[in-house]
């Protein structure tokens, strides 16, 4: 017990300091990036369900609420690996990124709460963008990394039977780069600015989970959250140089004073609402619906990134959920296994050339019992398309490989003596 809180700590804090791109998306060139959703590999599996859904041996990251059905001290780390085709209608580039998703533990408090904590991916900046300035005289390449985290806590706790309240705090930060360099030919320099976006700020969540045994073996389950309006804090240093053509290590020539700049992001209060039914261990279904008004840019930084995109309002609507044939088995190995599948729809909030950008996907995956123990190896798959081959925009369909490993552990067992 004490090995694993030891490791799980350690790979939090040193988590922090890995410089990964989290992103390779012509998408994520807008505002903060493209955003991750707070979900568990296990929950993207089922369509980004899991507001409506508790499963003993899995963390909840959806709904703070749902944690009062967790049983065992459960650690988890997720990755994933994106595979991105980009296509505008003749020309395609395909690119493939690795990054860490989160660090999760979570800890029952007797048998009507739980308590999570962690650091997952709040957003993520990668792209290399081509164009020209409007006179068509100096060809410009845009380039981004970067993005924010989530260093989360919450809690949950049954008020009386089948109903439970859960409540989430998590601080935000994170630091974004925005390169924009201008060659001109004939001239020995090129220009270049650099725009660094520090970000910082504070969000909530709060849940309620309701859950009603249905006949002799079902139960439906209601899950709602509130995520309050929140805001994060930009600060932006944007420095001006010039450089040779072919200084391949970023040396400048000529430096003009940097400049800092102050702004923030306003994330207006987002609903979710779910229903679940099912056999608890067996099988459950679950639709989830999320929604929220537009965000707001205030201030003179993410200039660049927010001029040509109108944002809107956001929608979510997701259908998963997973079957185990018998998770006590004792003589099948591959009926102790979860098989988990779902479907999304996402009108993204952003509006570019008058259209809507949305996001379609489906997803599927399995979790592997390891061991005899708690221990549980997910894998799963997610296909979808975003965006469209219209005027001015790009179609990205990409391929997202997830998979996490969740470790049980048992703590503050009674001794008995006999």
């Amino acid at each position: 017990m004490i090995q694993k809180t030891f490791l799980f700590f350690a790979l939090l804090i040193t988590a922090q300091h890995f410089a990964q791109k989290q992103q390779a998306s012509p998408y994520s060139f807008f505002g903060m990036g493209n955003n991750f959703l707070a979900k568990t590999v296990e929950e993207n599996m089922m369509g980004a369900t899991g507001t409506a859904l508790s499963v003993p041996g899995n963390l909840n990251f959806s709904n703070p609420a749902a944690q009062t059905n967790m049983r065992f001290t459960t650690y988890s780390l997720g990755v994933i690996n994106t595979l991105n085709e980009i296509s505008d209608g003749t020309n395609k580039q395909r690119s493939s990124l690795f990054s860490l998703s989160y660090l999760g533990m979570g800890i029952p408090l007797g048998n009507k709460g739980g308590i999570t904590g962690g650091l997952r991916a709040r957003t993520g900046v990668g792209y290399t963008l081509y164009g020209e300035n409007e006179d068509m005289t100096s060809d410009l390449t845009f380039e981004g990394s970067g993005g924010a985290s989530s260093l989360f806590l919450s809690a949950g706790y049954q008020i009386f039977k089948g109903f439970s309240l859960g409540a989430e705090a998590s601080y935000v930060f994170g630091q974004i780069e925005h390169v924009v360099t201008e060659v001109q030919d004939g001239i020995t320099y090129d220009t270049r600015e650099k725009s660094v976006s520090d970000l910082r700020g504070l969000e909530a969540k709060l849940g309620m989970f309701y859950t009603k045994r249905v006949g002799k073996t079902k139960n439906l389950n209601l899950g709602l959250t509130v995520v309050p309006e929140s805001t994060i804090n930009v600060t932006e240093t944007s420095s001006f140089y010039k450089l040779s053509d072919s200084d391949i290590n970023d040396f400048p020539r000529k430096t003009l004073e940097p400049v800092t700049v102050k702004g923030s992001v306003t994330t207006p209060l987002n609903t979710t609402m779910a229903i679940a039914y099912g056999k608890a261990s067996v099988w459950q279904s679950s639709f989830e619906y999320s929604y929220n008004k537009a965000q707001q840019y205030t201030g003179q930084t993410l200039l660049n990134n927010t001029r040509g995109v109108v944002y809107t309002d956001y929608s979510r609507m997701s259908f998963g959920g997973y079957y185990i044939p018998k998770f006590n088995s004792l003589t099948s190995y591959f009926q102790r296994v979860v098989y988990r599948a779902g479907i999304k729809y996402e009108d993204l909030g952003m509006q570019l050339q008058g259209n809507a950008l949305k996001d379609v996907g489906i997803s599927f995956g399995v979790g592997l019992p390891l061991g005899k123990g708690l221990t549980h190896l997910n894998i799963g798959a997610e296909y979808g398309v975003k965006g469209s081959v219209i005027e001015g925009l790009v179609e990205e369909k990409y391929f997202n490989v997830r998979m996490s490993i969740s470790l049980g552990d048992k703590w503050f067992n009674k001794r008995r003596i006999n």
